[in-house]
């Protein structure tokens, strides 16, 4: 990331800063060194993908008790009516209204009278509950009411709740465990859901499955798992295919499989312009290319194509390039195609030093949070090798396109990670 060297970083910040053509990192760094004949920014980027892309919503069928997090695929109808007969609404006396009809205190009606407690069923030809001060008890069923009562007073009606094959919960909502105590309190088994698919493919010859130990100059596979497990989170469902080496023939022919299985598919590493770097060629012989590279940082060498009119992203190899990419390219993606992802947690703090504008890139930096002296600081990380930067970070600070950048002691706001 452009703060993790400081000496790099200002030769980054000063070129893209001061270049008013199209943006070509020097080949000098490493984190920006990609050569394209233009680059488009995160915004044109994300409204190409959403233009490009229509979900015809795919279903399953699962009980209740898994559907926490879902999306209804159907409104769902009660198996029950509730109550299935009329209920005590109050502790007192039950009594037939009929026979309280013209009662006064000067002119006491006769009734018979049972006592009720709240919630459970009406005694059989009783519609009333009142409390015993309205009648004069003569016998242990029988008085004399001083006052007419209405039907159904106190009572809680058959069907009050609901009536079986009425509609409780409408389509397109996601269900919270309330929903799921309230469709079993109905007496619904099962639910249609709806239901997405993404196919996840590692390439690289220096990738090797997490079971096995890395070689020097081996890479394990961890952003198959770190999507996957993001995309579980959301309800959807991943198909990990094997590790593909530098081959575009032979990641291509995996890209096909993948669509005729996935509504989308990621493919992970080999995005770049190295000679190993074979994404981009696979994708082309697979289908066609929207756009290749994008001023975004990290993240800039990602690619987007269609292949059986189904979305393939080339995703960076690096795990923080790949997890940037994911929120900002692929995540607006699945929203629209009602995919349910939480809403984005953020927080207000002060930054700790200066953030320098890039005028023609989107800048991601990972933060930390500190909260001292009655105020949340927000700290940036200095780049480093590997996974441990994404480890110790608690959000990301997003510095826009053509934006002034921030200066210490700025209150800035930060996308929550943890």
């Amino acid at each position: 990331m452009i703060l993790s060297r400081p000496i790099l970083g200002k030769v980054i910040v000063t070129f893209l800063c001061l270049s008013t053509d199209k943006v070509e990192p020097p080949e000098m760094i490493p984190p920006l060194s990609f050569h394209y004949g233009s680059l488009i920014s995160m915004k044109e980027a994300q409204k190409t993908i959403l233009s490009s892309f229509h979900h015809v919503s795919q279903t399953k069928i699962i009980p209740v008790k898994d559907a926490k997090g879902h999306v209804l695929a159907e409104s769902v109808l009660s198996q029950r009516t509730i109550p299935p007969v009329p209920l005590a609404g109050i502790d007192g006396i039950a009594v037939r209204s009929k026979q309280t009809k013209g009662a006064s205190p000067e002119d006491p009606r006769e009734i018979e009278y049972v006592r009720v407690n709240v919630g459970l069923p009406m005694p059989e030809g009783f519609d009333a509950v009142v409390t015993e001060d309205v009648i004069q008890m003569s016998g242990p069923d029988r008085g004399y009411i001083l006052t007419p009562v209405a039907p159904h007073l106190q009572v809680i009606k058959k069907g009050a709740e609901v009536t079986k094959g009425q509609v409780v919960i409408q389509s397109d909502q996601r269900l919270i465990p309330y929903d799921i105590a309230t469709l079993s309190h109905f007496g619904i088994r099962n639910v249609k859901v709806k239901k997405w698919k993404i196919g996840l493919i590692a390439t690289g010859d220096e990738i090797v499955p997490l079971k096995k130990d890395p070689l020097p100059g081996q890479i394990a596979d961890t952003n198959t798992i770190m999507i996957s497990e993001y995309l579980r989170d959301f309800q959807v469902l991943t198909d990990l295919y094997p590790i593909i080496p530098d081959d575009p023939d032979l990641i291509a022919a995996q890209i096909s499989t993948a669509c005729d299985n996935s509504d989308m598919v990621l493919i992970f590493g080999g995005s770049s312009k190295g000679s190993k770097d074979c994404t981009f060629d696979a994708i082309k012989k697979s289908g066609s290319v929207l756009f290749h590279g994008v001023a975004m940082h990290p993240g800039t060498t990602v690619s987007c194509g269609i292949v059986s009119e189904k979305p393939v992203f080339g995703m960076p190899g690096q795990a923080i390039a790949s997890l940037i990419t994911f929120f900002n390219l692929v995540l607006p993606l699945l929203k629209s195609w009602d995919v349910p992802i939480p809403g984005k947690k953020h927080v207000f703090g002060e930054i700790t030093e200066d953030i320098l504008p890039c005028n023609q890139f989107d800048l991601f930096h990972l933060i930390t949070t500190r909260y001292t002296d009655g105020k949340i600081r927000i700290i940036p990380i200095p780049w480093e090798f590997g996974h441990m930067t994404g480890m110790a970070a608690d959000g990301i600070l997003h510095l826009p396109q053509w934006s002034n950048g921030f200066r210490k002691g700025e209150m800035v706001q930060v996308l929550l990670l943890r």
